[in-house]
């Protein structure tokens, strides 16, 4: 058992994200540090945005009632690249 100082805790994300591109730059730098430390990310959805989130490569499920995406990196690249593509504040 590891002990609990050497447990991994979560890294937050957060940006003031008003335009596209800044929505854009948050998800896919997150991305890039997941390369690099691992981790799973835990994004919030729009209502309705979970049906097609789920299909998604690097989609690990779906959580909250539909409200909570939880994914890798490659997930987060693949929603960038989505239409409906927004975090939500």
């Amino acid at each position: 058992m590891k002990p609990v100082s050497a447990l991994p805790r979560p890294l937050p994300f957060s940006a003031c994200a008003n335009r596209e591109i800044d929505h854009v730059a948050t998800a896919l730098l997150t991305a890039t540090v997941m390369d690099v430390i691992g981790g799973v990310a835990k994004a919030e959805l729009l209502d309705g945005q979970a049906s097609f989130i789920a299909g998604l490569p690097g989609v690990v499920g779906i959580a909250d009632d539909d409200w909570m995406a939880l994914g890798t990196a490659e997930f987060l690249r693949s929603w960038v690249g989505h239409p409906a593509f927004r975090l939500v504040k």
